[in-house]
């Protein structure tokens, strides 16, 4: 029966799947995602539209001369019109719909990113809640043992039933505080699945550690008001044109005494609509996104030093509690051996184990703190752009 259960145990571990491979399915299949890269496609449609020509425009027309006279004879008149884009609007054209293009492309990046930042956070609050779950499993193993021992002694006369009943009573409430546990680490886990948009149930380890990139990137955020502020300032001076087309026309008319070519040009006059309206808002948008880039990097400048200081603490914390855990277990050794020969009482010995757990607990959240730390720092310095 043992062999069976490390064999199933073995065979659990093996089938566990790794963050990074769970990652990159959870981005492929994303319809969020997904939807979201729709949206490059549909920029560069609009910039199609943007771009393209006016259609030409054809008329024909028939007379007839001398209505009243029986040698009335028939004449026609057919013209053609192009509208023409005055010299420079092509490139300005060609310039806005490359950084609407550019701005899409970065809004879908930059949306990619905080789905992976989002994703290993949500990842992160799962893996907590099964190493948890297993530190319990762990303290109720031990809790077992203390009232195995209590039972024996208390069966050879040398401890009395209450304190017997002590260790019964804390082993019985570890066994509801697992089952709490597992009910919590369901619900992540199911959660992280809604999340990755994935409707597989798989077997994820939960040891990953996240590790904070040296390599700095750009912050995606950063990225995305770049380009609104690139599209404004092309916007501005497409916008700079009062007039962006010109109508090139030729006509021909054929009278029965005589044949009629016209040729000419027609262009509006800016007495009323100059674009000003249009320019300004553009303007002001092109600086209200400039503004925006330098509040970010206020804002990143600020979290990056917070996020180092949080590191270097959490670092500390962490040595300092593996130094106390081994001493606490040691301790806890020494502590069962003195209590299976009357040495120690049992509230000594539960109060070892609590304090040998509750160390363990703090280093478990001090490992998931400094995995957001990780993720976080990595996310504001672009190391998820790609």
């Amino acid at each position: 029966m043992k062999l069976f259960v490390v064999a199933s145990m073995l065979c659990s571990l093996l089938q566990a799947e790794m963050f990074e491979p769970f990652l990159q399915k959870a981005i492929e299949n994303s319809p969020y995602l997904k939807a979201s890269q729709l949206q490059i496609q549909q920029s560069q449609e609009a910039g199609a539209i943007l771009t393209r020509y006016k259609n030409p425009e054809l008329e024909v027309e028939a007379s007839y001369f001398d209505p009243n006279s029986a040698d009335g004879e028939m004449g026609f008149r057919a013209s053609y019109a192009q509208p023409i884009r005055l010299w420079g609007v092509d490139d300005q054209k060609d310039a806005l719909s490359q950084a609407n293009t550019e701005s899409a492309k970065s809004t879908y990046l930059q949306a990619r990113a905080a789905f992976v930042r989002d994703l290993s956070l949500q990842y992160t609050t799962y893996a907590q809640s099964d190493l948890l779950k297993k530190l319990a499993d762990e303290e109720r193993l031990l809790a077992k043992t203390i009232y195995e021992i209590s039972k024996a002694r208390y069966e050879a006369g040398t401890i009395s039933r209450g304190i017997m009943l002590q260790a019964q009573v804390d082993y019985k409430m570890l066994l509801g505080r697992v089952q709490a546990l597992s009910l919590i680490r369901q619900r992540n886990y199911y959660a992280l699945l809604k999340y990755a948009g994935i409707e597989e149930e798989l077997a994820l380890e939960t040891e990953h550690t996240f590790i904070a990139q040296t390599h700095a990137m750009q912050n995606p955020e950063r990225i995305v008001l770049q380009n609104r502020a690139k599209q404004a300032q092309a916007s501005a001076k497409l916008n700079s044109n009062k007039v962006e087309w010109m109508r090139l026309m030729g006509e021909y008319e054929k009278e029965p005494d005589q044949d009629i070519f016209r040729f000419g040009a027609s262009i509006p006059l800016a007495f009323f609509n100059t674009k000003t309206e249009e320019k300004r808002i553009a303007t002001l948008e092109a600086s209200r996104s400039e503004m925006l880039v330098k509040n970010l990097d206020h804002q990143l400048r600020v979290e990056k030093r917070r996020l180092e200081f949080e590191s270097q603490n959490l670092q500390i914390l962490q040595k300092m509690d593996e130094d106390i855990l081994a001493d606490e277990q040691e301790l806890l050794k020494m502590y069962e051996e003195g209590y299976k020969i009357a040495n120690i009482n049992l509230l000594a010995l539960q109060d070892v184990k609590s304090r040998l757990i509750e160390t363990k607990e703090r280093l478990i959240k001090i490992k998931i703190e400094r995995d957001r730390n990780a993720i976080i720092h990595n996310y504001l310095q672009g190391n998820y752009n790609d």
